[in-house]
């Protein structure tokens, strides 16, 4: 964990009386759970090729970028930078939910193999 989040929310504790927030929460209507857990369906029809082509290319890179620190360095979790210079925390799960992405968007014809090599 990051000490500056770690601070981060051992503050957020000090502006807040968490009972009250507790006590507050208690009376809103609960959440339909079936709402909180089901995505939005993603309309390719009106995603952009670039939006597309970006996010092909952000899930290669955390799964080549955490491959190569798993394979030479023996590293089975670590801080991995996306295409935007972000460092982002990557392991076996993490490759494993990218590279289902890919194969789905590959079944259904969103991408093809050609757009998947020149990525790789």
């Amino acid at each position: 964990p990051s000490p500056t989040a770690a601070t981060l929310h051992a503050t957020h504790y000090h502006r807040l009386f968490v009972k009250d927030v507790q006590r507050e929460l208690k009376q809103r209507k609960r959440a339909d759970v079936g709402v909180l857990v089901t995505p939005e369906p993603w309309d390719f029809g009106k995603a952009s090729r670039e939006s597309i082509e970006m996010e092909l290319r952000d899930n290669i890179q955390g799964l080549l970028g955490y491959v190569v620190r798993w394979i030479n360095h023996g590293i089975g979790c670590s801080k991995v930078p996306n295409i935007h210079h972000v460092g982002l925390m990557e392991d076996r799960a993490t490759l494993r939910i990218s590279s289902q992405m890919i194969a789905n968007w590959l079944h259904h014809q969103v991408i093809d193999k050609g757009q998947v090599k020149d990525c790789l």
